[in-house]
């Protein structure tokens, strides 16, 4: 699994960046060609992103429907660096089964 920082980050003018919405928006960009399949899937991704509080843990293929969405957008201002680093740098972490 994959654990991804919610948590808001101060950008040059001091404001604060909203993960939240700038991971969500990036599973919906059109560069991606979503057929119906992927929609849904993307759209379940996304609201478990926003069900979460400080962080979000996703499985391996749910990390990699964000990572396409990342590669494949185009367009990031500096102010998208740390939220790019945060997907392209995500912890792994091992679940043993309970």
């Amino acid at each position: 699994m994959r654990k991804i920082s919610l948590i808001p980050y101060k950008i040059e003018d001091g404001q604060e960046y909203e993960v939240v919405p700038s991971l969500v928006s990036a599973l919906f960009v059109p560069a991606l060609n979503l057929n119906a399949r992927r929609l849904i899937e993307n759209d379940r991704i996304a609201r478990k992103i926003e069900q979460a509080k400080d962080s979000v843990l996703l499985e391996e293929s749910e990390y990699l429907c964000i990572k396409e969405a990342f590669d494949t957008f185009t367009g990031y201002k500096r102010q998208d660096a740390e939220l790019v680093s945060r997907i392209t740098n995500a912890e792994q972490i091992e679940v043993k089964e309970a």
